[in-house]
């Protein structure tokens, strides 16, 4: 028998000819003797997708991500426009009461509506915040009728009572088209500067079960939740919001007590963290932990191991305000503008703007020279942007190509 092969001598052919000559072999060569090299249609993975579509948007449209646009009006107005389409804010917290000042909007209606203008004119799809904690800090309440506070949630003795609340709270949530929680609380009271109904309850154990069962509760349900306060005020000297406080514990006592509940609930995934403005001298007796490296950096992301979204406090809050006088910044414009770009660079990846127009600017002009210069560094502002629209892609609001 013949075979009229190209004579290219080889291994190659010697095996052919034997295979094709056994009857066990079909195949023929290409032209030449090139074997084709098979074609890759792998697809891309998600954090690559990611990575697509940040590189996509323009660097305002970066920067608007990592700002968080504090909304506290009655209506849809000029000023939450501008913020929404020419800042390019890519998420937003509702607060219907502020201040003393009056319950806006006035029905839950009006509030539907608010929410949805919100969402119809931001050129992104927006990480949409209240802080709905029960009792105390009660934002639905207006709408819906009072919640328990966490401190009678953990009385029941039952879990899944605190759980049942958060499943009814997400529930309402997405009703009004809502979808993050600025809540459970992880502090562990204390005596401190924090009520103590905010808290579940006076051991790490006893938070730790029922802040776990309400976390649970939310993002079972379709509503990202936010431990709060990092890094625990539940020993502080007083309330960030109208002054700085200092939590004086050794680093054994804030392993053991303060740090606790965040460590054992980083297994339920919380979606968000809150640093907040709090001077923790074991640690850093210098800086409030929202702008410390060392508290966020060093010990919530390296000792932790956390590496979800990390959110600050409200930026307006007087305690951080107070901070920046301290470090020269006699207009609170300013102050809070400069310590915004200090959070990011701390490690903190979105930043709770402040409600006043004027001072919403100064932030988001800070962040943007911030970038430009150098001072962010694209790393920086990638490894934050990456996180935030993670979180966007798992809720559903952004689907990637």
């Amino acid at each position: 028998m013949r075979t009229n092969l190209p004579r290219a001598g080889g291994t190659f052919y010697s095996v052919l000819v034997l295979l094709i000559l056994l009857g066990g072999c079909a195949f023929t060569p290409p032209a030449g003797g090139v074997t084709p090299r098979p074609t890759s249609t792998s697809p891309l993975s998600l954090d690559q997708r990611i990575d697509a579509y940040i590189a996509k948007l323009t660097p305002a449209r970066q920067i608007g991500q990592t700002l968080m646009l504090a909304v506290y009006a009655n209506a849809y107005n000029a000023n939450l426009d501008q913020a929404l389409t020419q800042w390019h804010l890519g998420s937003a917290i509702i607060f219907p009461n502020y201040n003393g000042g009056p319950l806006m909007p006035t029905t839950l209606a009006g509030m539907r509506q608010l929410v949805s203008d919100l969402k119809t004119h931001a050129d992104t799809p927006l990480l949409l915040a209240t802080d709905e904690e029960g009792g105390l800090v009660d934002r639905l309440s207006f709408y819906y009728g009072q919640t328990p506070s966490p401190q009678a949630l953990a009385a029941t003795g039952d879990p899944r009572q605190a759980y049942g609340q958060a499943q009814t709270d997400a529930q309402r949530m997405r009703d009004l088209g809502l979808n993050v929680d600025f809540a459970p609380l992880a502090d562990v009271s204390q005596s401190g500067g924090i009520d103590p109904s905010r808290t579940f309850g006076t051991t790490p154990g006893q938070v730790t079960t029922y802040a776990g069962a309400f976390l649970d509760g939310l993002q079972q349900n379709g509503v990202a939740g936010t431990l709060k306060h990092w890094p625990g005020l539940g020993a502080s000297t007083g309330n960030p919001d109208y002054t700085l406080p200092t939590v004086n514990h050794s680093q054994d006592q804030l392993n053991a007590i303060d740090f606790a509940p965040f460590r054992m609930l980083l297994s339920h995934q919380p979606d968000m963290i809150m640093v907040t403005h709090v001077i923790v001298p074991a640690y850093d007796a210098q800086v409030p932990a929202s702008l410390s490296p060392v508290l966020v950096q060093q010990v919530l992301r390296g000792q932790l191991g956390y590496q979800g979204v990390v959110v600050t406090d409200a930026m307006g809050a007087q305690g951080l305000i107070q901070y920046m006088q301290q470090q020269g910044y006699s207009d609170p414009a300013q102050g809070i503008a400069e310590a915004g770009v200090r959070a990011f660079l701390a490690g903190d990846d979105l930043i709770e703007a402040p409600i006043e127009q004027d001072r919403l600017a100064a932030a988001v002009a800070a962040m943007t020279q911030a970038v430009r210069s150098g001072r962010i560094s694209q790393a920086r502002l990638h490894e934050a942007l990456h996180r935030i629209i993670a979180l966007k892609v798992r809720l559903g609001l952004l689907t990637l190509p």
